[in-house]
C-alpha cells in the first residue's frame, strides 16, 4: 500500500509527533511511504533560520531520505499565512496548485502519481484531495488550530472542510471528537495519543546534567508555551524544597523566558532547554514525578498529552489538573485546581512507593503507538474493502 502523509512538521523533528509515530509504523509493516511537507515559499527566504534553511536544501534535493523513509518538500508561490492576502480561504484551499515545480509532476518522480491512503494532518492538506489521486483520506485531528498565534484566524473553517470531506477523521481528544461529529456523523473516530516502546526500556544510563543534590525531582517534558502554568509551578518551586523541579523542553511563548530565568535563581530548579526524544527516558527514569503544569482553558481542555504516557512508561506518577482528557480516561493521576493543591498532590506523589511503579507502567502499556496503529489499519481496511469500519476507540 502506497501512504502519502501530507504534514507540517519535518520529517526529521527532534521531539516525534503522532504522524512521526504512524509513518514509521507504517513503514515497517512493508508499507511504501512518502513524508510532503511542509509547504515553502519566497516568503520564507526572509526567515534565514535554521529550520527554513534546512527545508529549502530538502526541496532542492527534490527527494531525501531518513530512516528509509521519502520526504519531499514542496515550494509554492501562494500559501496560507496570516498575511493580508495570503490568509484568504481560497490561499488556504488552493496553494499545492502553485507549487514549482509542480507538485503532481514531483510525486510522479518520487513513484507516487498516486497514493492507497492520503493521510492529512493539517488543513494545508485540504488542496491534495482534489490534486492527488487516492483511494481513501483521512484527517487526524489533534488541534482546534485557530487558538494558536501566527494562524490564519479563519483556519476553523478549512478545518472544518477537511473533516467533511476526508474519508475519516481520527480525533485525538474528545473535544475534538464532539466538533468533529457536530461536523458529520460517520467516520469520527477518537484514537488518542500514545507512548514509544523504548520509554519501557531501562536507561543506559544517568544523565551528565541531571540535577544531583539528592532530592527527589519532579520533571516536565513538553513545548513550554501558552498553555504552561508558570506561576503554579513557581509556588510549588518556592514552597517544596525537598524537591528539584526540573524542566526540558523548548520555549516558544517569549513572555515566560524572564519568569523561567528568575527561578534558576532557585537551588531546586534548573531548566535545560531541549532534549533530543532518544534522551527523554533517562531523565524521565530518574525522577520521581511526571508534572504537566498546565492552564485550563478551551484550548487544553482539547489536549491529549503526549507526556501522560511517556511519565507513566517510565514509572511516574503524574501530577496535573482536571484536563478533560485526563480525567475521563480514569487512569492514574494526581490532580490539583489550585496552586496549594499543586504542591499537595506533589507531596502525595513522592511519597508513592516504589513497588507501585509496576501498575503505572502496565497502564501505559495498553496505550502504545503499536496498538494505536493497529487499530488505524483495521478502519483503513474496512474501508478500502467497501465497509465503514468500526470505532477506534469508545467514548
Amino acid at each position: 500500500m502506497k501512504v502519502l502523509f501530507a504534514e507540517s512538521h519535518n520529517l526529521d523533528r527532534p521531539e516525534p509527533l503522532g504522524s512521526h509515530q504512524y509513518i514509521r509504523q507504517f513503514k515497517r509493516d512493508g508499507h511504501e511511504c512518502l513524508w510532503l511537507g511542509p509547504l515553502i515559499s519566497p516568503l520564507h527566504i526572509f526567515k534565514p533560520d535554521r529550520l527554513n534553511r534546512r527545508r529549502f536544501k530538502i526541496w532542492r534535493q527534490g527527494v531525501h531520505e531518513v530512516d528509509g523513509i521519502d520526504w519531499l518538500i514542496p515550494m509554492s508561490l501562494f500559501i496560507y499565512y496570516n498575511l493580508p492576502l495570503l490568509r484568504s480561504l481560497y490561499a488556504g484551499r488552493s496553494q499545492y496548485r502553485f507549487c514549482l515545480p509542480p507538485l503532481i509532476k514531483q510525486l510522479e518522480r518520487a513513484g507516487f502519481e498516486g497514493a492507497d491512503l492520503l493521510w492529512c494532518a493539517g488543513p494545508a492538506a485540504l488542496g491534495l484531495l482534489n490534486l492527488v489521486p487516492h483511494r481513501l483520506s483521512c484527517y487526524r485531528l489533534a488541534d482546534r488550530l485557530e487558538q494558536f498565534r501566527r494562524i490564519p484566524p479563519n483556519v476553523g473553517v478549512l478545518q472544518e472542510e477537511l473533516i467533511e470531506r476526508a474519508g475519516f477523521v481520527l480525533a485525538t481528544s474528545r473535544s475534538l471528537w464532539d466538533w468533529a461529529r457536530r461536523v458529520r456523523k460517520e467516520g469520527v473516530f477518537y484514537l488518542p495519543n500514545a507512548v514509544s516502546e523504548n520509554f519501557f526500556e531501562p536507561a543506559v544510563s544517568h544523565p551528565a546534567d541531571f540535577p544531583d543534590d539528592g532530592r527527589q525531582v519532579a520533571v516536565y517534558v513538553g513545548t513550554i508555551n501558552t498553555r504552561f502554568d508558570l506561576e503554579t509551578l513557581a509556588c510549588g518551586v518556592r514552597r517544596l524544597k525537598d524537591l528539584h523541579f526540573l524542566i526540558i523542553g523548548p520555549v516558544t511563548f517569549e513572555k515566560l523566558k524572564p519568569g523561567l530565568r528568575s527561578l534558576q535563581a532557585e537551588s531546586n530548579f534548573t531548566w535545560l532547554g531541549p532534549k533530543a526524544q532518544v534522551e527523554i527516558p533517562a531523565y524521565l527514569q530518574s525522577s520521581k514525578v511526571g508534572i504537566i503544569p498546565f492552564h485550563v482553558n478551551e484550548d487544553t481542555e482539547a489536549v491529549n498529552p503526549l507526556k501522560y504516557y511517556e511519565y507513566l512508561a517510565s514509572g511516574l506518577p503524574v501530577v496535573a489538573p482536571p484536563l478533560r482528557e485526563l480525567t475521563t480516561m480514569q487512569g492514574p493521576l494526581y490532580p490539583y485546581g489550585s496552586a496549594d493543591e499543586f504542591c499537595g498532590a506533589l507531596e502525595e506523589a513522592a511519597s508513592r512507593r516504589e513497588e507501585d511503579k509496576k501498575d503505572l507502567i502496565e497502564f501505559a502499556r495498553g496505550h502504545t503507538w503499536e496498538n494505536r496503529y493497529r487499530q488505524i489499519m483495521e478502519i483503513v481496511d474496512a474501508r478500502l474493502s467497501g465497509g465503514t469500519g468500526g470505532p477506534a476507540h469508545s467514548i
